[in-house]
């Protein structure tokens, strides 16, 4: 038994949907299964208009399969996807990938053709062979609009917390640690510079935030994050950079992947007149995020 989407973010409608399809195949004595795009479909459709990504191809299949679903079907959605009917590709998904029956998520259309309504992909999956079945709607319970879209704009609005009210877990950036100026340790606030793995990857509004720094070897640090142009110590035309402070920590990470969760903005990115006034705010940071941790100063 299959659903499919593309699932970005794995937020919590996507949970929902994927318990009732877990739920649902195991009635049947079916393997439950999540057809899903390598790419975001409007990456195709019209490039530019094509959303950042909330997760890169591999977060997205392991957060499924957490999820307790058996296998993904890690479609390309390529011009000869994009021009099938709904007819045509659950024929497709029937002879190829032994899909019976059809978990359909609320509001969900596929096929060039967009059939209007779960009547008509019934109809379809009567001659074609697949079940197809309506998935419950998840009700927000007075949370933010459950949706990709809505976790983008809060992240790009700087509202993490709200992002993590969507997604139902804090927004999470896969980076490598990579050299940079390394001017941070001579003020005493040395950084990890994280280079996204994803280039695709959605990067949040530029500014200061209290983050939580995950190292290789699963150890968890609380750490304050700076998003943006570096004003105080670099030209105001240097690419947006993405480094973190990490408390009370001094292991050598370079090259290291690193798993940053986006906990809470603190205040935007500013240029200050010398070293020691950025020294006395990155103390004031330092101290605000012991404080969200509950640590000792």
């Amino acid at each position: 038994m299959a659903t499919i989407g593309t699932f970005d973010g794995v937020h919590r409608g996507h949970r929902a949907l994927l318990s009732q399809l877990v739920a649902d195949a195991r009635m049947r004595g079916l393997a439950p299964t999540v057809v899903t795009f390598a790419t975001h479909p409007r990456r195709a459709i019209s490039p530019g208009e094509a959303p950042p990504m909330l997760m890169s191809v591999r977060q997205r299949a392991d957060a499924i399969m957490s999820a307790g679903v058996e296998d993904v079907v890690m479609l390309p959605f390529n011009d000869r996807l994009r021009m099938m009917s709904a007819r045509e590709f659950m024929v497709m998904l029937h002879r190829d990938y032994a899909v019976d029956a059809l978990l359909m998520g609320f509001n969900n259309a596929f096929g060039h053709d967009r059939p209007c309504g779960l009547d008509a992909y019934r109809a379809i999956g009567r001659e074609t062979g697949v079940e197809v079945v309506g998935a419950q709607e998840l009700t927000s319970d007075g949370c933010p609009r459950i949706c990709s879209s809505q976790a983008r704009a809060f992240l790009q609005q700087a509202r993490p917390e709200e992002a993590a009210q969507v997604l139902g877990a804090p927004y999470r950036i896969r980076g490598r640690v990579v050299h940079g100026k390394e001017l941070g340790r001579t003020i005493g606030f040395p950084t990890a510079n994280i280079l996204p793995l994803d280039p695709e990857c959605l990067i949040p509004a530029k500014g200061v935030y209290a983050a939580s720094v995950t190292l290789p070897d699963g150890s968890v640090h609380p750490a304050m994050l700076n998003i943006g142009h570096r004003p105080s110590v670099d030209s105001p035309n240097a690419p947006v950079s993405i480094e973190a402070h990490i408390l009370d920590f001094s292991g050598d990470i370079y090259g290291s992947t690193v798993d940053v969760d986006f906990l809470r903005y603190m205040r935007p990115e500013r240029k200050f007149p010398s070293l020691d006034a950025l020294r006395r705010q990155l103390q004031e940071d330092a101290g605000a995020v012991r404080g969200i941790f509950h640590l000792n100063n």
